[in-house]
């Protein structure tokens, strides 16, 4: 699905920084691009990108690469560390060590110079340092010569069963992205709502929704009740008992749902990249 095609040798390229296992890279793929390299520093995730990105040069430490390793892209994508934004955090920071990793991004930005960037973090971002670390994200794109906009984007809206707000940061080297990315193009009444919605069909809380891989959120709407279903349980217990079936996440589990609860949603970045990718054609 992923693999390099004679149809897609000559698509605008984009470079994927923090690329986890290829979320931004899936949906700009899907929009008409192609991932010239990514750079993530998990093995695991590494092995994932290689597997679903062969066309790919994949590395592996951010603050290692530069001009000289990385090719010159069209796009340069990423999704820079959040911990240290995240309301779940000690929220320091741009100072943190995790997303201080954003000042790594400009550099290469400085470097490459690609005619687009697309950042992505959690909301948390907006909010850390009473605003002071958004502002500096912005001065900073600013200096590289990098304008555009901001906005916060739930997958759920994209068609993606899961409420996941998230901001994502379009900018352009000294040019302003399409204004689709920034307001909307239909009246509010298009957007589907949740009222009245089936519970079955409604966005509800994800494995990985909190701070812990097991979390139910606290109003209990992603929890299913079952008449009688206590039997259910005990020969779930005996299953594993007589047959070694897994009751909860092995490492193996814990590992790939981390993987997918960090990923970038496809479905949100392919909506961006659909706008982005005709400013190649003018």
């Amino acid at each position: 699905m992923h693999g390099q095609t004679q149809a897609n040798v000559n698509a605008p390229t984009i470079g994927s920084l923090f690329a986890g296992i290829g979320g931004f890279d899936i949906g700009f793929e899907n929009a008409g691009f192609r991932t010239a390299w990514q750079v993530e520093i998990k093995p695991l995730c590494r092995a994932v990108l290689a597997d679903r990105f062969p066309h790919a040069q994949q590395y592996e430490d951010v603050r290692q690469v530069d001009a000289h390793t990385l090719s010159r892209v069209d796009v340069l994508v990423g999704g820079f560390p959040c911990q240290d934004l995240s309301t779940m955090g000690k929220r320091r920071g741009l100072a943190g060590e995790r997303s201080g990793l954003f000042y790594e991004v400009c550099r290469l930005a400085r470097e490459l110079q690609p005619r687009w960037l697309v950042l992505e973090n959690v909301t948390g971002l907006l909010s850390c340092r009473d605003g002071t670390d958004f502002q500096a994200v912005i001065t900073a794109l600013a200096e590289c010569g990098y304008v555009g906009c901001w906005r916060v984007l739930n997958a759920q809206y994209f068609g993606v069963p899961t409420k996941r707000r998230r901001v994502f940061i379009i900018a352009g080297l000294h040019e302003q992205p399409p204004f689709e990315l920034l307001a909307d193009t239909a009246t509010v009444a298009t957007v589907p709502g949740q009222t009245g919605t089936p519970l079955q069909e409604q966005a509800v809380a994800t494995l990985l929704a909190g701070s812990a891989c097991s979390q139910i959120n606290l109003h209990g709407s992603g929890l299913i009740a079952q008449a009688d279903g206590w039997h259910s349980m005990v020969e779930r217990g005996r299953a594993s008992t007589d047959h070694g079936l897994c009751l909860g996440l092995d490492a193996a589990n814990f590992a790939e749902a981390q993987a997918a609860g960090n990923a970038v949603v496809p479905q949100v970045v392919e909506w961006i990249a659909r706008h982005l990718r005709p400013t190649f054609s003018q």
